[in-house]
């Protein structure tokens, strides 16, 4: 699970940086996020599981539903398509950071010094590796600075979803947890979406976009999303976040397999740096365990 989570990862930027060069962001974030609710709605019709859940719940449904659609796939789409791939690697290697915090304020997780070391090792990593492309970018637009910020909303929306479903996905379970989040999301973004029909076009629209689309909608929407909340019901969202946060690293290694690029020094202590955190962040014992596959 760790290793194909973190491979979407990688590939995730790129694909996005594809895609919305094509289809209007607004307009992705339904087409892929209504693809992949009504996947998991057949998966779930599948299993024979209902919509029912307590009334005390209710409420943290619909937040986890603004979170992982309308907020974070309005950031997400947005920021990429303001700013660069590559930065979306660095500011989403915040995601354990903000997670572990969260988890803390929900009682999931304790303080741990050696554990905040851990998560901060593989941050301080990511940064290396792209410092380069950080202050000197190849490409200069004026509009770098909001998409990093755009981007980091997204960033945020996304780890306070992951923190806060944990709860959720230990009650009701992984498959129940993540459609209902998906299909009041989907409900809720029909206004955005409505409000973009008129940019939404196909003209740009060739293979590489298409098997960009496939990327995010299938294995990341449906697929990786889904692992993620399974995950967490055996393995400390913090940890989770941390053991996929090699995927920038990922990213670089393909870039100069597949396109030639040269690693440079800043590659090779940035990788270091981050694979010592991972490294750490296994060695951590957890002080509450969540729970047992069952």
């Amino acid at each position: 699970m760790i290793v194909f989570l973190t491979f979407t990862a990688a590939f995730t930027p790129i694909a996005a940086k594809v895609v919305v060069n094509a289809i209007s962001p607004l307009s992705l974030a339904f087409l892929r996020f209504g693809t992949a609710t009504l996947l998991l709605l057949a998966v779930f019709r599948f299993y024979g599981l209902n919509f029912k859940i307590d009334k005390k719940d209710r409420a943290l449904f619909v937040f986890l539903a603004l979170l992982v659609i309308p907020i974070n796939q309005f950031c997400f789409l947005n920021g990429i398509k303001l700013s660069v791939a590559s930065h979306s690697g660095v500011l989403y290697a915040c995601t354990p950071l903000i997670v572990y915090i969260a988890s803390i304020k929900t009682k999931n997780e304790t303080f741990n010094y050696r554990k905040l070391f851990s998560i901060s090792l593989t941050i301080l990593g990511i940064l290396i590796i792209f410092y380069e492309n950080l202050l000197l970018p190849e490409n200069k637009g004026k509009y770098f600075i909001a998409g990093d910020i755009v981007l980091f909303f997204a960033v945020a929306s996304w780890s306070l979803y992951l923190a806060f479903s944990q709860n959720m996905v230990l009650k009701y379970g992984a498959l129940k947890t993540q459609t209902i989040s998906f299909t009041l999301g989907i409900i809720f973004y029909i206004p955005l979406f409505i409000m973009d029909f008129g940019n939404l076009n196909f003209d740009k629209v060739n293979f590489y976009t298409i098997l960009g689309f496939l990327h995010l909608t299938i294995l990341v929407a449906f697929g990786s999303y889904f692992l993620y909340s399974y995950s967490i019901k055996v393995i400390k969202s913090s940890t989770l976040t941390t053991m996929t946060n090699m995927s920038p690293v990922v990213t670089i290694i393909f870039s100069w397999l597949l396109l030639n690029e040269n690693l440079s020094y800043f590659f090779m202590a940035g990788a270091a740096v981050t694979m010592l955190g991972v490294f750490f962040t296994q060695r951590v014992k957890d002080e509450m365990p969540i729970s047992t596959l069952n």
